[in-house]
């Protein structure tokens, strides 16, 4: 199904937007599909060694991330909102910048500049 609509789309057989928002319709029940496996697949994989070879493909479990969250931490969101600021400053001075002035904070020293990257445009599908 999905080589048959690669080769429709890019023989000009179909209109590339049908093709594309039939592929992300494929891709969006797909995931779905994965992620309702994943529990299911993870619990029988416990049938077996930490690494394995069957059915066509090689498995591999790993120990889940180890994750922090310092959000309850006052010292933390007291930092955080130092950046915030920071950050908010330096794209004050970089909307100046494009207007040809120069901002300076409290001690005189001119604000640095933000790097900017624009990412690139998307295309929101939705099925009607």
């Amino acid at each position: 199904m999905i080589q048959k609509l690669h080769e429709q789309a890019f023989a000009g057989d179909m209109n590339p937007l049908q093709a594309y928002g039939q592929a992300k319709q494929i891709l969006e029940g797909l995931t779905k599909l994965v992620d309702e496996l994943t529990e299911y697949a993870t619990e029988e994989s416990e049938k077996y060694p930490k690494q394995f070879e069957d059915f066509g493909f090689k498995f591999e479990k790993r120990n889940g991330a180890t994750r922090y969250d310092f959000k309850h931490i006052d010292k933390w969101k007291d930092l955080t909102a130092n950046v915030k600021d920071f950050e908010d400053m330096c794209k004050q001075a970089l909307k100046a910048g494009e207007k040809g002035l120069q901002i300076a904070d409290e001690d005189g020293e001119i604000i640095p500049l933000p790097k900017v990257t624009i990412g690139k445009d998307v295309l929101i599908v939705k099925k009607s």
